[in-house]
Formats: C-alpha cells, sequence, structure tokens
C-alpha cells in the first residue's frame, strides 16, 4: 500500500509538471490565437509560479494538519478543473484564471509526494523518496517536450487540454479510491491554529532561509529555462528545435535527482555538494548564453545545466534534518514556496530588460 499511494502522488506530480512546463511547448499557439505580445506570455507564466508559491506555503502545513487524503484529493480535483478551463479559454483573462486554479491544486502536489514518502517509508528514507519523486517528474517532462511538439502538430492546444483533462478525471478517482496515510490523521479543535503554528515554527529556524534562498535561486533558474527560456536561446544561435534543449535540462534533473541525495547522506555533507551543483550551474549557464556553439555541444551544456541545477533537492534534505518529521510538510513546502518565487522573478526578469531595449546578453546577465 505505502508503494502504491506513493506511486499515484508520484504520478500527480509528473502530470501536474508537464503541464507547469509545456507552457513552452504551447505559448507560440496561445500567442497567435489570444493575439497576445511576449510580456502577456511570460506574465501568464509568472501568475502560475507566484500563485503557486503563494498557497505552497499553506499546502504543506495543511498536509501535516489533516493528512494526505483529505488535502490530495481536493488538489487532485483543482487540477483537472484548471487543465480544462485552459483548454477552453478564450481570452487572456480566462487563462490566468485557470493558472490560479491549477496552481492551487499542484501547490500540494510535489509537496504531498514528499510528504507520503515521508510518513509512509520513514524520515531516514524521506530525502530518498523525494529525490525520485523529482527523477521521475523530470523524466516525464523531458519525454513530455518531443510528444507534445508531435500533437500539436495534428491537433489544436485546446484540444490537447481537454485530453490532459480527462487524464485527470481518472487520477481523481483513484484518489478517492487509495489516498491516505498510514495511520489515520485526527481532526484538531482548532486547524488554523494549528497550521499557523506550524508555520511560524519553521519561520523561525535560520537554515530553512538560507536553503529556501539557495535553493531557490538554483531551481528558479533552471524553471525560468525549463518553462520560459530555452527555445529562445536556441533561436538566437539559428536553431528551432529549442524543445531538444529543454528535454535535456529535464534529462539533466531527473539524472542527478538520482545522485544527489544519495551522495549527500554517503559524505555526510549537505554543503559540498550544493557547491559542485551550483558551480555545474554557473559554469553551464555561462557558456550557452556567451558562447555561440554547435548545436550538440549547446544539448550537452543544458543536460550540464539540469544536472547542477538538481542540488536544489538538498535543500529539502536540510529541511527534513531541521524541522523533523512532524513539521516535514510544512518545511518542504516553505521551501518549495520560496524556489518558485524565485522562479516567477528570474521568469520575467529577461523580457523586462528585452522591453526596455536591452540585448540578448544583457537579458540574462542577471
Amino acid at each position: 500500500m505505502a508503494w502504491w499511494v506513493w506511486i499515484l502522488a508520484t504520478i500527480f506530480v509528473i502530470y501536474l509538471f508537464n503541464i507547469q512546463t509545456m507552457f513552452s511547448d504551447v505559448q507560440g499557439d496561445i500567442q497567435n490565437t489570444l493575439n497576445l505580445d511576449v510580456k502577456h506570455l511570460t506574465l501568464i507564466a509568472g501568475t502560475y509560479t507566484w500563485a503557486f508559491a503563494i498557497f505552497q506555503f499553506f499546502g504543506g502545513a495543511f498536509l501535516d494538519c489533516f493528512g494526505s487524503r483529505r488535502v490530495m484529493i481536493p488538489a487532485f480535483i483543482f487540477v483537472t478543473a484548471g487543465v480544462f478551463l485552459y483548454g477552453l479559454a478564450d481570452n487572456y483573462i480566462t487563462i490566468l484564471a485557470a493558472q490560479v486554479l491549477m496552481a492551487l491544486g499542484a501547490c500540494c502536489g510535489f509537496v504531498g509526494a514528499g510528504y507520503i514518502g515521508g510518513v509512509w517509508f520513514g524520515m531516514a528514507a524521506y530525502g530518498t523518496m523525494f529525490g525520485y519523486v523529482q527523477t521521475l517528474s523530470s523524466v516525464g517532462s523531458a519525454v513530455q517536450q518531443p510528444i507534445i511538439e508531435s500533437l500539436l502538430k495534428h491537433m489544436t492546444y485546446q484540444t490537447l487540454f481537454f485530453s490532459l483533462g480527462v487524464l485527470g478525471v481518472v487520477l481523481v478517482i483513484l484518489a478517492f479510491i487509495y489516498m491516505r496515510n498510514p495511520q489515520p490523521v485526527p481532526i484538531t479543535k482548532n486547524p488554523f491554529k494549528v497550521v499557523g503554528n506550524n508555520l511560524l515554527q519553521i519561520f523561525k529556524k535560520p537554515q530553512m532561509w538560507i536553503a529556501a534562498m539557495w535553493g531557490g535561486i538554483i531551481f528558479g533558474l533552471n524553471l525560468a529555462l525549463g518553462v520560459v527560456w530555452t527555445p529562445d536561446i536556441f533561436s538566437h544561435y539559428g536553431y528551432d528545435n529549442g524543445y531538444i534543449g529543454t528535454a535535456l535540462l529535464w534529462l539533466g534533473l531527473a539524472a542527478g535527482s538520482c545522485f544527489w541525495p544519495q551522495w549527500s547522506n554517503k559524505i555526510g555533507s549537505r554543503k559540498i555538494p550544493s557547491i559542485i551543483g551550483a558551480i555545474m550551474m554557473i559554469v553551464g549557464l555561462v557558456l550557452v548564453v556567451y558562447v555561440n556553439m554547435p548545436m550538440w555541444l549547446l544539448v550537452v551544456f543544458m543536460f550540464v545545466i539540469g544536472m547542477g541545477a538538481t542540488a536544489h533537492m538538498l535543500a529539502f534534505s536540510v529541511g527534513g534534518d531541521v524541522a523533523g518529521g512532524p513539521l516535514v510538510g510544512t518545511s518542504s513546502a516553505f521551501l518549495n514556496g520560496i524556489m518558485f518565487i524565485f522562479g516567477g522573478i528570474l521568469q520575467n526578469i529577461p523580457s523586462s530588460i528585452e522591453a526596455g531595449g536591452g540585448s540578448f546578453h544583457a537579458m540574462f546577465a542577471p
């Protein structure tokens, strides 16, 4: 049962992660259909990211307070409803509303899978199980890139989202049947007070803020590249298949997720792997943005960037170390929320610089 509940939660993460990263594939069609400019597109991507980040702070605390069944089933429903609304949207405002609705459900997805790994498999396996969630979701995003490109040649993005909505309905039904904690979670008399106290405990821990900041920068950069900017970088150098670079970025993230948490546990250090991962990402990003290189080498460095970016998973390991089992959901949600705030900011910085007349190299200097 532990494996089945964890697999169901992980499939949900793959589902919503693919929908989130799919924006890089459908943004051109959305722009043409709704007559939007680049600033509108980055605001659409940022709306999801910021709404997700805000909701995230409460999603993990609710998991600690209410358990997975009472939180995850509504999350499945919200994401599925948002997907259908996305497919039906015929104007800019409706697209934004769909993003907010999906974010409301998605805020419990990644953290929920991590929480389930901790409560079902024990805190000793928490970091490793969380790494597996990231691996599978990243592989899903990488595989999704060429598949979505192919499907969009034969159907509209609206039809694609409607089909994904039907898949979401199947996940909702499975959640009603199987989603649960290993032991029933009692309902407290004042749950919102408990949620507030849990968040306050996390806010008081300095290591949480340190982990959130460096994890946010590393993950935020990867998110900005994976959701919005990789196709533009490839186009700048004359390549029209940026989706390959995006796929390799997510594959690098997947490969690293199998490696960094385990290596960190083996050597007994969170700091050393974090520094090495950040250096890999910095070097790869500088070369990709500032050096004109052949296609195959550009793709290789996209993989290196993703591999380095996976060091952000160690922020969750730090959170588990500092918070312990009773606050594992709250700590994970806090960290993930800060990471997505950084992601929302970093997604929009290049377009703001470009709108001000900045060059390609200036756009990515920050």
